[in-house]
């Protein structure tokens, strides 16, 4: 099931200028990301061609639409840069995209499906980032780079890996959404793809010049990632299989909550980290955590637009302990728990005082048992935007939970919620026998 590269190409905004001589500071949201783990995503898509129609016909159109999508995302045509010498800030600077194009002969089925499969399979269809530049000034790196693999007569994967230091969960589905629209023929002046272009405005992020100076002397005291995290001691033990939510199940767990009208969002943390709790014996009040990125863009003040480009995100930090979630009554203590921590980031004077905070919060979590969520519930892989022409998604994948250990949510492909695991075969085992005897046991309360 080997990878074979066929090309690999470098691609930038057209010319003349389209954002490519630009430069774009980091602040505080983006520099903690600068020595964290790459992103790493990939999508299946069922399309059925020959290899000669994917290299001469398909291949050339995605290059296309994709310098001109850099045009309008220009940071991501960019290596990032981090300065050595002690006056300078970390910015982008034009460079180009890193674009591979491999082809496969691995089970494109068995890939998509979400029952278990070996995790070390996946990582062929993630792309390396290129080498980083190394001078006595500073280090620069890429921003993203991106791999296209075809599987003859069975499909194409576009897999993905990003410094997460130059945007979010947000930010990079508003560009993956504006690649597929102008792949497809549309107009980059037209009002549905002039609705994901990107903002760009630094000038009124809260408290900026103060905890941006602050975190960056935090910061530069440290190497940031450029390459790929190597894999763990127990990486070829680890298993990667999906768990689906329907829009029915999901209200039927928001009827067992003892809240009135909770979110899709609440019920479904709830169940994960009660499920999670069900894996071992332990059965102490030793605190218990659950962790999950909340968008800040509208609860800064002033408020960012949703097409605020970048980062900002924050965690939800949401405690309970062990015992509790575990005993009966568990779902219920859970929910009751997520909301409060809701409830803590919804200040606006919260994001300055976590930011204020981070090293120590952060800090007392080592240690600590916790299920850590990535993604969102709200973003979709799967719809009609993120259509090259080609159809719909037919899978998902989040590569890099496989080094932390995090459980990625996302939109269902026919509605709901999908969650991504990766853990060890006979944890999986256990886990969807947790999750799916929950739904079961309640199914007529």
């Amino acid at each position: 099931m080997a990878v074979k590269i066929v090309e690999t190409y470098s691609v930038s905004p057209p010319p003349p200028g389209g954002g490519a001589k630009q430069s774009l500071p980091l602040v505080y949201f983006d520099m903690i990301w600068l020595n964290s783990i790459l992103t790493e995503d990939l999508h299946f898509y069922p399309v059925k061609c020959s290899r000669s129609h994917f290299l001469n016909t398909i291949v050339v159109q995605l290059k296309n639409s994709l310098s001109l999508t850099l045009k309008h995302f220009y940071p991501l045509a960019s290596n990032i840069i981090f300065p050595l010498t002690p006056s300078a800030m970390p910015v982008t600077a034009a460079a180009a995209l890193a674009l591979t194009v491999a082809t496969s002969d691995a089970d494109f089925s068995t890939l998509v499906s979400n029952s278990p499969k070996p995790a070390a399979e996946f990582h062929q269809f993630v792309p390396q980032m290129p080498p980083p530049l190394h001078s006595a000034a500073d280090i620069r790196f890429g921003a993203i780079a991106i791999q296209l693999t075809h599987f003859p007569d069975k499909g194409i994967c576009v897999g993905l890996t990003i410094h997460h230091s130059v945007c979010d969960a947000n930010a990079l589905s508003r560009f993956l959404c504006t690649w597929a629209a102008i792949n497809k023929g549309g107009d980059s002046d037209s009002d549905s793809i002039k609705n994901l272009l990107p903002s760009y405005s630094r000038d009124s992020i809260q408290d900026s010049d103060r905890l941006t100076l602050f975190h960056w002397n935090q910061i530069k005291k440290s190497k940031p990632t450029v390459s790929l995290t190597l894999p763990l001691p127990n990486f070829n033990k680890l298993v990667r299989a999906t768990f689906k939510l329907s829009d029915a199940e999901i209200k039927k767990l928001k009827s067992f909550a003892t809240i009135k009208n909770p979110s899709t969002f609440v019920v479904v943390c709830a169940h994960l980290w009660t499920s999670m709790a069900k894996l071992d014996d332990d059965d102490n009040d030793e605190p218990y955590y659950l962790g999950s990125p909340i968008d800040c863009r509208r609860r800064l003040d002033p408020p960012f637009p949703d097409n605020y480009f970048g980062n900002c995100v924050m965690p939800l930090l949401a405690v309970s302990t062990h015992g509790r979630l575990k005993g009966n009554g568990g779902f219920a203590v859970a929910v009751t728990a997520v909301v409060a921590a809701i409830k803590v980031v919804g200040k606006s004077t919260r994001v300055s005082e976590f930011f204020e905070n981070r090293s120590e919060i952060m800090s007392e979590l080592i240690g600590k048992k916790a299920v850590w969520v990535a993604g969102s519930s709200r973003i979709d892989h799967y719809g009609e935007d993120t259509d090259y022409g080609w159809g719909k998604a037919v899978k998902f994948e989040c590569i890099h939970t496989d080094f932390q250990g995090a459980v990625h949510l996302c939109k269902g492909r026919e509605g709901g919620v999908e969650m991504g695991l990766s853990m060890e075969k006979g944890k999986m085992g256990i886990f969807a026998d947790v999750f799916n005897k929950f739904l079961h046991i309640n199914s007529n309360l």
